[in-house]
């Protein structure tokens, strides 16, 4: 029976307030929704923004690699302690953490198969308008592994055959190489590897392949809304990263090894470089740090600070890029209960720790850039992610990690000072300094110290018709001479 039939009174209609409620849930309804959907959701990674200095000097960068590959593939190196599916040679990952580090080569394609290079060097420029080609990746071949529960061996003892073959590869590129360095990019949370992978290839591509790349691949859940398991599993990869620096520094030729991490890469890398710091003191090695480049780290400011007590003045430079106004910075902020080293308060920091940046900041090596949004054309006022969307911004962040110069020789102008620290910023008329910025850098290639050989980067890391450790009993194919030599 009807409520109508049992009092006998007509039926109710609904009033304002009920009414405003009703459309209330429905929005609360929509907005959840649309926050699971985009929890869930990793768009695809696009060929970035030309940076500035490319733009300038690409075509002269292409040129001097006579080696250069012209197809539309990048192949990098890669490291891992993601948990590994699949069979060795064409390997998928799970988001959760494994025991090993995994060791092997990736390849990632720029838009659709098939496409000519003509038709990259022409994305590559950005000369013909049109929407920027996705990069997709094609394949992970696993070629070695260090096991969990082992140390890095000391230089001088025979390795697994499999990791001279991988290392044997790493030191044949860097013999080759226009840059010496060996790059290792740390990718931030919520990422697929397929996503972080087509940001380290960025840096491949936009050096003209003349640098070489690593990718750190750290387990990241791939959905927002479980972020704070990504930070605790950022931590758990730190001791991998500082395995991989370790490794690199004994077992190859490498110069100087170079560290670009974005937001909660950060976390991974600075916490992995104190680590770096005190294993280099207890066994002795040195760890050969470069250039180290965190941006917009989503880090814990205090955290953060404590580790850079540990490995300042190890590395030649360590440059913090940030935005004052980064949205998903504020919102991981709220989530964590603190500031973040990409977005810094530094009321937090006691007296010591502020007296210490001052130091770092003047004597140890210490630079920041802050990414103002008036300065920047090439993102929004709330950017996380400048380092790749801004040309400006990518053009320093490339300039750094190839040349490793410092903010004012890379074109930068000094910005007003706070709490006695200085910062650097993008000037005005940054574009028109960057012709002199590049005549700096050219002369610094050319000096004998900067280059040991006349040879230039081989075909990237080519592997394409290399086996997997496993899948085989003969040798890799196509490693150096002398595999593993940085003894």
């Amino acid at each position: 029976m009807t409520e109508t039939e049992w009092t006998g009174e007509p039926p109710k209609t609904p009033g304002p307030r009920r009414r405003i409620w009703r459309w209330v849930g429905f929005l609360a309804l929509i907005g959840l929704l649309v926050t699971i959907v985009m929890a869930f959701h990793n768009p695809p990674m696009r060929l970035m923004p030309v940076p500035a200095a490319f733009r300038q000097s690409g075509n002269a960068l292409f040129e001097a690699n006579p080696t250069l590959r012209r197809d539309n593939r990048i192949e990098l190196f890669y490291a891992t302690n993601r948990l590994a599916l699949g069979p060795r040679n064409d390997r998928t990952h799970a988001i959760t953490p494994g025991r090993d580090l995994l060791l092997g080569v990736t390849t990632i394609r720029i838009g659709d198969e098939g496409t000519a290079w003509d038709r990259v060097y022409e994305w590559s420029f950005g000369e013909d308008g049109e929407r920027r080609p996705q990069l997709i990746l094609e394949r992970m071949a696993e070629l070695a592994s260090l096991p969990g529960d082992e140390e890095v061996p000391p230089a001088g003892p025979v390795l697994d055959p499999s990791m001279r073959a991988w290392l044997g590869l790493v030191d044949e590129a860097l013999s080759r190489s226009l840059d010496p360095d060996i790059i290792i990019y740390v990718h931030g949370a919520n990422s697929t590897v397929e996503r972080a992978a087509g940001q380290a290839a960025q840096l491949r591509h936009f050096t003209g392949q003349n640098a070489v790349v690593l990718l750190f691949a750290w387990p990241t859940a791939e959905n927002f809304l479980v972020y704070p398991r990504d930070i605790d599993t950022a931590f758990g990869a730190a001791p991998q990263f500082a395995r991989l620096v370790e490794l690199l520094a004994t077992h190859t030729r490498v110069r100087r090894i170079d560290v670009l991490s974005y937001s909660a890469g950060g976390t991974v890398a600075s916490d992995g470089l104190a680590r770096v710091a005190a294993l280099s003191r207890q066994r002795g090695y040195d760890p050969r740090l470069g250039q180290v480049h965190h941006s917009a780290p989503d880090a814990d400011l205090r955290g953060f600070v404590g580790d850079l007590r540990d490995y300042a003045g190890l590395p030649d430079r360590v440059t913090v890029g940030l935005n004052m106004e980064d949205s998903a910075l504020r919102l991981s902020e709220v989530l964590n209960r603190g500031s973040r080293a990409g977005r810094p308060d530094l009321k937090e920091l006691s007296p010591g720790d502020i007296r210490f940046l001052q130091q770092a900041n003047r004597e140890l090596g210490l630079e920041i850039v802050r990414v103002r949004p008036g300065d920047l054309k090439g993102v929004g006022a709330r950017s996380h992610g400048f380092w790749y969307m801004d040309p400006w911004a990518a053009s320093d962040v490339l300039i750094q990690l190839m040349f490793g110069l410092g903010a004012k020789d890379r074109g930068l102008a000094p910005g007003p000072g706070t709490s006695g620290l200085s910062y650097w910023v993008f000037p005005p008329d940054y574009e028109a300094r960057l012709p002199e910025v590049l005549a700096r850098a050219s002369a610094l290639v050319a000096e004998p110290a900067a280059i040991e050989k006349g040879e230039r980067l081989p075909d990237a890391v080519g592997v394409e018709g290399h086996q997997a450790v496993g899948d085989v009993d003969d040798d890799m194919v196509g490693h150096a001479g002398k595999p593993g030599g940085g003894d």
